[in-house]
Formats: C-alpha cells, sequence, structure tokens
C-alpha cells in the first residue's frame, strides 16, 4: 500500500460484521443491481470464488487468499469449488469527519496468508467473536479489524490504498515497491513513467518529502523490524534479506531510522514474550 500515516492516524472503522460458512459449487451472490452495502474483507480457508464486474473483469480468490470488496461496487460472485470454506468481515471506514474512507477502488486480491503476517490466525479470532454482541466482543472486533490492515499493509506495501499518487510517476512508483529488495538503479524507475531521471526525483520529493533511495531504504526497514520481531533470523540474516548488503551499513541506517540498534529491537520482543507466556501447569 502506498499510504500516508496521516491516513491511518484518522481512519475509524464502524459497523463490524462477521459471516462465516461453507458453499457449495454454483452458489451465486449477485450485487449487480445495488452494490455492496459495506466493504468486507474475504478469507478463503479452503476452495475457490470468482467475482464477475459489470465490466466483465473477473478476478479469482483461492485458499488462503484474503480479498478486497469496495463498499457500493456492483459485481456476481459465484462459488466454483466443489466447497468453499469462507470469512467476511463486513465493515464501513470513515475519516474524523465521518467520511467514507476508499480503501480500494476495485475488487482486490490483497494477499496470501504466510506464518510471518498470519492472516489465518487473525480470521480465525474474528470468527471465535463475530457472532457476539456483547461489549468485549464488540471491542475485540475492532481491535482485529486494524491488526487486519497492518497486516495486510506490511504484507504489500504496493498496493496503493487511501493515497492520491500524483499519476505521472505512479508506474515508476510501484515499480520501486515491487522491487524495493532489489539494487535497481533510479533511472529504471523513471523509464517506467517516461520521463528524465531529474523528473522522477523532483515529482518524487516533491509527493513523498523524500528521495527515491531513501524511500526504498525504509521499506527495506519496515521489513527488518518484522523479521526482528519475528526472533528467529540473526542481524546478518535479516540484514541480507531486507536487502542490505553490508551489516555494519544496516545496523547504523536502523539505529538512525529506528533510535535503537536491531539486537535491541530483536531483544525487547524475545523479552516481550517471556514476560507474556503463561506458566504451564
Amino acid at each position: 500500500m502506498t499510504v500516508d500515516n496521516r491516513f491511518f492516524d484518522h481512519l475509524c472503522i464502524l459497523n463490524i460484521a462477521v459471516i462465516s460458512g461453507v458453499r457449495p459449487r454454483g452458489r451465486v451472490v449477485d450485487n449487480s443491481l445495488h452494490g455492496r452495502k459495506s466493504c468486507g474483507i474475504l478469507y478463503i480457508w479452503n476452495g475457490e470464488a470468482c467475482f464477475y464486474s459489470e465490466q466483465g473483469e473477473m478476478t479469482v480468490a483461492s485458499s488462503g487468499e484474503l480479498l478486497f470488496l469496495p463498499k457500493h461496487k456492483k459485481y456476481k460472485m459465484r462459488y466454483t469449488a466443489k466447497s468453499t470454506t469462507f470469512v467476511l468481515v463486513n465493515f464501513e471506514p470513515i475519516d474524523k469527519n465521518g467520511e467514507e474512507v476508499s480503501l480500494f477502488e476495485d475488487i482486490t486480491v490483497l494477499a496470501k496468508d504466510d506464518e510471518l503476517h498470519g492472516f489465518a490466525k487473525i480470521m480465525t479470532s474474528f470468527e471465535l467473536c463475530g457472532a457476539s454482541k456483547t461489549v468485549s466482543a464488540t471491542l475485540r472486533k475492532k481491535e482485529l479489524i486494524y491488526r487486519l490492515l497492518g497486516a495486510i499493509y506490511a504484507s504489500t506495501p504496493y498496493l496503493p490504498i487511501g493515497y492520491n499518487l500524483d499519476s505521472k510517476i505512479a508506474d515508476g512508483v510501484r515499480l520501486l515497491e515491487q522491487t524495493y529488495l532489489e539494487n535497481l538503479p533510479i533511472i529504471e524507475f523513471s523509464k517506467a513513467c517516461h520521463m528524465s531521471i531529474n523528473a522522477f526525483r523532483c515529482l518524487f520529493q516533491k509527493q513523498f518529502g523524500t528521495s527515491p533511495v531513501k524511500y526504498r531504504n525504509n521499506l527495506r526497514i519496515e521489513r527488518a523490524k518484522e523479521l526482528l520481531s519475528e526472533g528467529s533470523f540473526t542481524v546478518s540474516e535479516v540484514a541480507y534479506s531486507s536487502g542490505f548488503e553490508n551489516v555494519g551499513y544496516f545496523c547504523r541506517y536502523y539505529r538512525q531510522i529506528t533510535g535503537e540498534s536491531p539486537s535491541e529491537t530483536k531483544k525487547k520482543n524475545q523479552f516481550g514474550e517471556v514476560q507474556n507466556r503463561k506458566p504451564s501447569f
């Protein structure tokens, strides 16, 4: 996601509702007349579902995938596997003024579950509290939807959400975000926008307030923080896995950006795990 932090600062989620179940092949959901009444995030445990837009475009979601369904979107959906097990979280995002917020304009496959981001665990938690109307369950669902959006952001930084990206540099920005672990020269991003490297740098600086190189390094630092928090990687492994070729430079840059060393981040999270671990009897 290409997103300004202020977008999340002012984001409020209302009317969270959870639906889960099993659907047979051929079952159809028709929102082609009036469109969806709310935004939704669909997770497919097992099976497959196909979505058909008004323009005839088809989007397929299969086992382990998350799919975003925008409010007001008109489409038809058909379950195409013998049986499909799913959980759907409907919600309404608004800004600080109470206005509707557009996360994604189109039906979008967000990500596939993995151990690092744990979408399946979050969706399981939604199912456990989904039917309850208690205050604690309502608060739990609010917590989970923000966790889910955070996990989606961490796993797919290139997906545009809530940010008016200058169309002149959009292709270059997306290429940068899709290849941020590689050391592509900046001229490749300017070529993607059919402009000179100086023009690209100027527009990029105006859009993000930083250079393309620093922006890329900051994406790498965010990935490094996730890997360090996970706890099973050495600092060297994290550096190389985050696109840094020199461990010493990585450590210095990490401290410059985060205010602490990679080792301190790792120890802090490991200590937190020990503190939160329940004794077994």
